[in-house]
């Protein structure tokens, strides 16, 4: 089995790792970009089934740019936590397009994900914020593994 044949086979998944205040996701996907999606389902799993309303047909376009690629996945989180407390939506369906400018002083990673999802039936706040704290991103022969601390 070839490196792009393991990966093609990796199936995006999550889990969550309690803390005293604060959850610690753990992502694994295919791809850097399938990471991006992957972790708009799990930050979509902390919101409670009853709580979710009725499907959206808007598209809602969420773009984040930060000095590395652990970066720009906490900086998605902190996006997601922002529209969940103030309009009241989590994502649902996620498409994903990554790209890598290079500025003056560093590589910059931007990423444009285009979501759509759910309006929220009440107020949901359970996280505060995605923590840089032990935010990380590695490429593994078979995909991609991410991981993000939540404080709650």
């Amino acid at each position: 089995m070839t490196s792009a044949d393991a990966k093609a086979a990796t199936r995006a998944s999550h889990d969550y790792i309690d803390h005293t205040s604060e959850v610690t996701i753990r992502m694994w996907a295919a791809t850097y970009e399938d990471l991006f999606a992957e972790t708009a389902r799990a930050f979509t799993g902390l919101v409670p089934v009853h709580l979710r309303g009725e499907p959206s047909d808007e598209w809602k376009t969420i773009v984040v740019r930060a000095p590395d690629r652990a970066g720009a996945l906490v900086d998605f989180v902190n996006e997601l936590v922002y529209l969940a407390e103030v309009d009241s939506w989590v994502p649902e369906e996620v498409r994903v397009r990554c790209a890598h400018d290079l500025s003056q002083d560093a590589d910059i990673v931007a990423v444009s994900v285009q979501s759509r999802g759910r309006t929220l039936c009440a107020p949901f706040v359970l996280v505060k914020a995605a923590t840089l704290h032990g935010a990380a991103v590695h490429d593994e022969p078979d995909g991609c593994r991410g991981e993000v601390t939540l404080d709650i």
